[in-house]
């Protein structure tokens, strides 16, 4: 998608170097694997044309750092799309989704992988649940790092879609 979009190079960041690797064969040589986190880009302020990440946001150390970084080694025009697990600002429906994620989905995903894996990796996401801020505390610590951002997407009750643009018009990277 990204080099359909006019993007020559694609630099994908992660602490694994074995995700990185499965990335590298899916993507061929156009994909520069960069062992590191978030909080501590390894790039020249000003150097990246635009940041997408996936379902990552939510397990940082520091989501207010990470976002500084992005801000930081993102270019003037780039973008942001930020897509991952979003906790709604209705009490209710937060309520709701938090009920679903620590009680059904363990229950569902048990039967779904049982003799695939051993105990349960879904169980993981609750505590990540807790720790998630709401979309508006997002969305505004997005604006106070990166620029103005718009919530694009609200799915299924939790899944998230911000894009923020590094103060000029958004090139949309999200088809």
């Amino acid at each position: 998608m990204l080099v359909e979009d006019g993007f020559e190079d694609i630099v994908g960041l992660d602490p694994s170097i074995r995700l990185l690797r499965f990335a590298r064969s899916r993507l061929g040589r156009r994909f520069c694997p960069v062992i590191g986190v978030a909080e501590n880009l390894p790039f020249r302020p000003g150097s990246i044309g635009a940041v997408i990440t996936c379902f990552a946001l939510r397990d940082v150390a520091s989501l207010d750092r990470s976002l500084d970084e992005f801000g930081r080694a993102t270019r003037r025009g780039g973008a942001l799309a930020v897509v991952d697990i979003g906790k709604p600002d209705s009490t209710f429906w937060r309520a709701l989704i938090g009920f679903y994620i620590s009680y059904v989905m363990p229950v569902l995903a048990r039967f779904s992988i049982r003799g695939r894996t051993s105990g349960n990796p879904f169980r993981m996401i609750i505590p990540t649940w807790k720790r998630l801020r709401t979309n508006k505390q997002l969305s505004d610590l997005i604006e106070q790092s990166f620029g103005p951002c718009v919530l694009k997407g609200f799915f299924l009750g939790g899944l998230v879609v911000f894009e923020a643009d590094r103060f000029t018009v958004w090139k949309d990277v999200l088809h």
